[in-house]
């Protein structure tokens, strides 16, 4: 072969090896993107879940809600006004003006100072949590396991057009968490979403027991759930949101009932896909 050959294939396999190596990283990146984490925080009032257009979401240690939502659960008035970027909230007792973008604010048309300011999400005004329902009189805890504000004031019947009626329990999401962490704890986001939703397909499928706990402890499907400790498992923050996020709908396996780290020779026909070591099937 002439110099001119070899150069040729020498300039060749340098371009494929770069191409190899650019593909390989994209392909990592798209990995990595191809499951948004979604925190998922519920809101109660008076014990009540509250419905919501627009996710609460926690920005510099603040949790923010739809302002009308929460204020209307708690029986008071809300009002925006377009031209000022100002909401009203009214109750029996108070009037709170607060302007988006600011921290100031009037409180029974006393000026004070907000550590943080309102904001616009997804068309919503949305509004520091904490702030306007202490103004409003309430008490609020904050559960940092299950990811839910609780607000809670006397006297205030929430009214029924506000509940969301939710279709898991606290237990659900805790014992999810659980097996999600024996499970799949040292996996992606990704991959914890995929076992979390294993589970739910089959809680929902007429060949499973029909609740996460029967499904977790159904005899010889989940060996790790018999293991020492595990009822007591406290699940990190990871695997709470994981399994926050399939029970809120969030699916990235589709209708799976089964999961192994090795091929399923019997199932071959129904495999779904491999996650980072995990064969899934229907």
């Amino acid at each position: 072969m002439s110099n001119e050959g070899r150069c040729k294939t020498g300039n060749f396999k340098a371009v494929l090896a770069v191409l190899i190596v650019i593909f390989v990283t994209l392909s990592g990146s798209f990995k990595a993107s191809a499951i948004n984490k979604q925190i998922f925080i519920t809101v109660k009032v008076n014990g009540n879940y509250i419905k919501m257009d627009t996710w609460p979401y926690i920005k510099d240690g603040r949790t923010f809600v739809s302002v009308r939502f929460v204020a209307e659960a708690l029986g008071a008035k809300v009002e925006w006004d377009g031209e000022d970027k100002k909401v009203t909230i009214k109750d029996d007792y108070n009037y709170i003006e607060l302007f988006v973008g600011s921290k100031e604010c009037y409180i029974n048309a006393v000026k004070q100072a907000m550590d943080t300011s309102p904001e616009i999400s997804n068309g919503r005004t949305m509004v520091p949590l904490r702030f306007v329902s202490e103004v409003l009189g309430c008490s609020v805890d904050w559960n940092q396991t299950t990811y839910t504000v609780s607000i809670n004031k006397n006297g205030i019947k929430v009214p029924e057009e506000c509940i969301y009626q939710r279709n898991y329990t606290d237990e659900d999401l805790i014992w999810l968490a659980r097996i999600v962490t024996v499970e799949a704890g040292g996996m992606s986001l990704e991959g914890k979403l995929a076992v979390a939703n294993v589970v739910l397909n089959r809680v929902k499928s007429p060949s499973f027991p029909n609740t996460v706990y029967d499904v977790i402890f159904q005899k010889g499907q989940f060996p790790p759930a018999y293991k020492s400790g595990f009822k007591e498992l406290v699940p990190p923050d990871e695997c709470i949101i994981a399994a926050k996020m399939a029970l809120e709908g969030v699916n990235n396996i589709g209708n799976c009932l089964y999961f192994n780290n090795r091929p399923f020779t019997s199932r071959s026909g129904t495999f779904y896909k491999k996650i980072e070591g995990e064969y899934f099937y229907y």
